[in-house]
């Protein structure tokens, strides 16, 4: 098989994995390719709650995750069409990619929620992180035809503190996000709160 065929499937499985990973509009990862990617880290922050006293030299110490969800999102549709909510993922998604790490994960886990998982990052350094997004998309307006939009976004915070596994860590980011909608909106609530 001729050099130039050989790159061209080697870029077309990059594209197709790339797909397969990714959401197109929010350029995250969606659900499947954060759950893949997630794994490895939270192989080695479960393992080091298990033997931290054997073991000193971990990498990953901590994990925190981050469960955030775009309020009243459905008025934003129906204000102005799908146009303008794809715009408002499409702030998140960048406002997100901007304020996390390289290493940190970040997804629209579905509509208009997403999921950051911030590698050895304690419950307060989440909140500090997810505060300055809800910050940055709080004061940001964005054009639908002659209207001027805003937006806000909720959150939860929990680390390893709180769960010690992956379905654990969501739960209680989960109900930390729950009571943010529950107690007005537009705020970031830490899991060790509730």
């Amino acid at each position: 098989m001729p050099k130039n065929n050989i790159q061209k499937l080697k870029e077309e499985i990059k594209r197709l994995k790339e797909s397969a990973y990714k959401d197109e509009l929010t350029k995250l990862y969606n659900r499947h390719g954060f759950k893949e990617e997630a794994k490895k880290f939270l192989k080695e922050a479960t393992a080091f709650q298990k033997y931290s006293k054997r073991r000193e030299r971990f990498l990953v110490k901590n994990f925190a995750l981050a469960v955030l969800d775009i309020d009243n999102f459905k008025r934003i549709n129906d204000t102005c069409g799908h146009q303008a909510g794809d715009e408002a993922l499409k702030i998140m998604g960048k406002f997100i990619l901007a304020r996390i790490r390289d290493i940190d994960i970040a997804a629209r886990w579905g509509g208009e929620e997403f999921i950051l998982a911030l590698i050895g990052a304690n419950e307060d350094d989440a909140y500090n992180i997810v505060d300055d997004i809800r910050e940055k998309v709080a004061e940001t307006k964005f054009k639908c035809g002659k209207k001027t939009l805003k937006f806000t976004v909720s959150g939860g915070v929990a680390d390893f503190v709180q769960a010690k596994d992956f379905e654990g860590l969501f739960k209680k980011s989960d109900e930390a996000l729950y009571k943010a909608k529950q107690t007005g909106k537009n705020k970031i609530v830490k899991a060790s709160e509730l």
